[in-house]
């Protein structure tokens, strides 16, 4: 019966049978046809017709009345669902790392609202997925594979980690051209990472383990140990996406250039029961082609 309402609503603000014809796309012997299915569920007469034109009963009118609004209200709910299956209108809630997000995706994100005018972002800044359940979120950005077997992890790309410090403490501390010389420098150490795994760059399979004994700077935040770095406390292993910029500018350099540390893979994540919306897909594909990582 709601289809017949509809459409009796649609032939009243169309005017004729044969302009809501052209309108709906529904030949205008079945827009008849209906009509008089809805009157004879309704037990009397809705629309008085004759060849060219119709007038609505007192009933007809009674109708149109009392359900136009709810019905263009369903249609308009309708419209805004199917815009927001579409991907192109709606909310994305994102979880992703504190620090990634400030030295990396940011601006990248930025791009994607400007590219996307009406999706909105909530983004909640965390370093665990121990609450992404109550969270409610769409999906996370996490580095590491995480071990939650009910996750799906889709990868975004790897991040480089390198030994960096400001050329001015390089130039006035004892020359370092092997990672076992590292045991003579002051270190900037991001915590719980308590020992640094350093491979040659030409030779994955060459690996060392250093384990600072001391430091003289034990921090857990990345961009906090890289402002040490540049003001020359010491050597300090950070990803690249953290010290991209302060490598440009010449504020930081690398350390054992010949060497790299850890790499760690990014991944877009969410649970594998929850239906990942179209707009969200949209985002992590935009993620995985402009990330660059």
């Amino acid at each position: 019966m709601h289809d017949n309402i509809s459409l009796f609503i649609a032939v009243v603000q169309a005017g004729s049978f044969k302009a809501a014809s052209k309108l709906l796309h529904i030949p205008a012997s079945t827009i008849g046809r209906r009509i008089k299915q809805l009157e004879t569920e309704f037990g009397c007469k809705l629309l008085s017709r004759n060849s060219h034109t119709f007038d609505m009963t007192r009933e007809g009118r009674k109708l149109y009345q009392s359900a136009g609004f709810h019905i263009n209200a369903l249609d308009s709910i309708a419209n805004e669902l199917r815009q927001d299956i579409a991907g192109e209108v709606g909310l994305i809630k994102l979880l992703a790392p504190t620090n990634l997000m400030a030295s990396h995706l940011q601006k990248i994100l930025a791009q994607f609202l400007i590219a996307h005018p009406n999706i909105q972002l909530e983004l909640e800044l965390s370093n665990t997925l121990a609450r992404f359940h109550a969270t409610n979120a769409d999906l996370a950005i996490r580095v590491g594979r995480q071990a939650d077997s009910d996750l799906t992890q889709y990868k975004l790309g790897t991040i480089q980690t390198f030994l960096v410090a400001s050329p001015s403490y390089l130039q006035s501390s004892t020359a370092l051209v092997e990672p076992k010389a590292l045991e003579q420098h002051q270190l900037i150490v991001v915590s719980p990472l308590p020992s640094w795994l350093l491979f040659d760059n030409l030779d994955s399979s060459v690996q060392f383990t250093f384990k600072p004994a001391t430091q003289r700077v034990l921090v857990n935040d990345l961009n906090v140990a890289k402002q040490f770095a540049v003001d020359g406390l010491g050597i300090a292993l950070l990803p690249q996406t953290e010290v991209k910029q302060e490598l440009l500018s010449g504020d930081l350099v690398r350390a054992l250039p010949d060497w790299h540390g850890v790499e760690r893979d990014v991944y877009a994540v969410w649970y594998r029961r929850q239906l990942l919306s179209t707009r969200a897909a949209k985002l992590i594909d935009y993620l995985q082609s402009h990330a660059n990582f």
